[in-house]
């Protein structure tokens, strides 16, 4: 009695303090001595007419009562008998006010210089500076100094400004074509002292185009990216490797742009020679601080690859590290690392940086060498199972067993294929995932054994289908029933 199995796949300065010795402010702020001539209160400038509604130099204003201790109106400081300080004594043979008393706090020692910017003060506040000797106080200094200092704040200006225009961060310039290029001359440095660079800049919306394709068709991805409005994110091909292999793939050349018509935003019309195929097509330029600048560079290639996830690919040589990559334009082709497969319809162009509105989706194939690898693979499976002294080999596709209480003695099985021999060497394997293959195959096989018992026996069964698995360089065969 025979039967079939089957198996299935898988982060201030403080001002001074003046010492002893030194002449005192009287209590009317009367300068010391030592010090130059000063013009006194009330008294004109030489040549100063009075001004209308003003007392005379010397008058006291309407109801003006004088004030103990100071002198009368009209008279100089000093003439007055006065009282010492207090605290102050009186020298004899001096009048009072000429009695050496504590000198004022801020006043210098007698004989002293002011220091430097230090503030003099009397019994009733701050004195003023005093002038040079022979000048009136608080007189405008003369024409000279005022335009010294004028002078010296333009030197400092200059050399402030130059210093802020040398240390401002240098800013990428768009590679220019020298036809479709023009320099911006730089006006007059409004700060003294300050230079400004003439920069050549991208005038024209044709000219962007132009750099743009020249930059691809000349390898340089770099100066093509340039052109861009917003980089890419997905820049895996965006490379030099990848445009040299697309020259020697589809070469781009004849380029031709069309000046287009916009202040801030153009269409150009390209026309260009890709690998012996003409090619007309539109970029969208928008201004972008003063430079045309293209809306995209780049387009997302336009093949859905979804259906070849766990088989490595290159795309015209270049390792695809990415199912849903950007490209510039350029034919492209994607192939399988592996000799195994093959994609039907794997090849696409791209004219320009545009999304394209549709995808193909490459239909992946068992190559030639990919139908022979299972072929040799299924073979050398049958022949290792045809050995097994088992009446159900394990993923064999063939097997029986003896009825009732019968025993099968191992070592007397011998299996043979009867009919189909040749049937491996002719599979027509074909893909049923990415990294699977299935293929129908008919070979029927006996088997002769003995029982415990002593009975001789005989059965047969068929193999009707291999299951393969590429996966590591590696090709793995299950037959089934």
């Amino acid at each position: 009695m025979t039967n079939n199995q089957q198996p299935g796949p898988t982060g201030v300065p403080t001002p001074g303090v003046p010492g002893q010795g030194q002449q005192p402010y009287p209590p009317q702020q009367v300068p010391p001595q030592q010090y130059p001539p000063q013009q006194y209160p009330g008294q004109p400038y030489p040549g100063q007419q009075p001004v209308p509604g003003q007392p005379y130099p010397g008058q006291p204003y309407p109801g003006q009562q004088p004030i103990p201790g100071q002198p009368y109106p009209g008279q100089p400081y000093g003439a007055q008998p006065q009282q010492p300080y207090p605290g102050g004594q009186p020298v004899p043979g001096q009048p009072y006010g000429a009695q050496p008393q504590q000198p004022y706090p801020g006043q210098p020692f007698a004989g002293q210089q002011p220091y430097p910017g230090q503030q003099q003060y009397g019994p009733q506040g701050p004195v003023p500076p005093y002038a040079p000797a022979g000048q009136p106080p608080g007189k405008p200094r003369g024409k000279g100094a005022l335009i010294l200092g004028i002078t010296g704040g333009v030197v400092v200006l200059a050399v402030i400004a130059s210093f802020l225009v040398l240390r401002n961060p240098v800013l990428p310039v768009t590679p220019q074509l020298p036809a479709t290029t023009a320099s911006v001359p730089s006006g007059p440095a409004t700060v003294p002292g300050a230079t400004v660079t003439p920069v050549t800049q991208t005038d024209t919306a044709q000219a962007a185009v132009q750099g743009y394709l020249q930059a691809v068709s000349g390898g340089d991805s770099a100066s093509a990216i340039a052109y861009a409005a917003n980089p890419p994110v997905e820049q895996s091909l965006l490379t030099d490797e990848m445009l040299a292999a697309n020259q020697a793939v589809a070469p781009i050349t004849d380029i031709t742009i069309t000046e287009g018509t916009g202040s801030d935003h153009q269409t150009v019309q390209a026309a260009y020679n890709l690998g012996g195929t003409p090619v007309s097509t539109t970029f969208e330029v928008t201004r972008v601080n003063g430079a045309w600048k293209l809306d995209s560079v780049a387009a997302p290639l336009p093949l859905d690859l979804s259906g070849t996830v766990g088989v490595d690919l290159a795309i015209n040589g270049v390792p695809l590290l990415n199912i849903n990559p950007a490209v510039f334009p350029g034919r492209y082709t994607v192939e399988s690392v592996s000799g195994w497969y093959k994609l039907s319809g794997g090849t696409v162009q791209v004219d320009n940086a545009t999304p394209s509105s549709s995808s193909t989706e490459p239909k992946l194939l068992l190559a030639s060498s990919g139908v022979s690898a299972i072929r040799k693979a299924a073979q050398a499976k049958l022949n290792s199972c045809l050995k097994k002294n088992s009446l159900a080999p394990a993923g064999c596709g063939f097997g029986t067993y003896l009825p009732g209480n019968n025993k099968v003695r191992s070592s007397s099985i011998n299996w043979r294929v009867v009919k189909g021999g040749t049937a491996m060497r002719k599979l027509s394997p074909s893909l049923d995932a990415p990294d699977s293959a299935i293929a129908k195959v008919s070979v029927k096989t006996r088997v002769d054994c003995s029982s415990t018992n002593g009975r001789r026996w005989r059965g047969f069964s068929t193999v009707h289908y291999v299951y393969a698995t590429l996966s590591g360089g590696k090709v793995q065969v299950t037959l089934g029933a």
